[in-house]
């Protein structure tokens, strides 16, 4: 995202404001990194284990009742998992809404949808076909 040159503003009520607009370039730029990323999580891997780096691994041990909902997770799910932690706050979630951007095969929302209960909603989000399929194929499992 660049800066528009200072002669192209836009005139609010009592202030001028810059026009931004994105280069082709950079638009070509993200969708390379959308594609490789996709690539990455959809094709390259298949299992935790054949992540490449140790950037995303939680320091330690979940809570029991994060691990007691972990138990009911099934395990393709589980095999699928790339993520870097779960960020859940430490109160009680009843019937709240949850939104996981990045959601991956869906553990996490799997989780969530322990915590919220059958009046709370969670919605896990993804751009990885792949890894939206395995989430979508343990629904029925998750759902019992």
């Amino acid at each position: 995202i660049e800066r528009a040159p200072s002669s192209t503003l836009l005139k609010d009520a009592e202030k001028e404001v810059p026009l931004l607009f994105v280069e082709e370039s950079t638009t070509k730029a993200a969708n390379k990194i959308n594609q490789q990323v996709s690539e990455y999580y959809g094709k390259t891997l298949s299992k935790s284990e054949d992540l490449q780096t140790n950037a995303c691994c939680t320091a330690g041990a979940p809570p029991q009742h994060i691990q007691d909902a972990i138990n009911n997770i099934h395990p393709s799910v589980l095999a699928k998992y790339y993520g870097c932690g779960l960020c859940l706050p430490q109160y009680d979630l009843t019937g709240l809404s949850v939104l996981d951007l990045g959601c991956g095969a869906g553990r996490d929302v799997y989780i969530a949808s322990q915590l919220v209960g059958p009046t709370g909603r969670v919605v896990g989000v993804d751009m990885t076909d792949e890894q939206l399929d395995t989430a979508r194929s343990t629904l029925d499992y998750h759902a019992q």
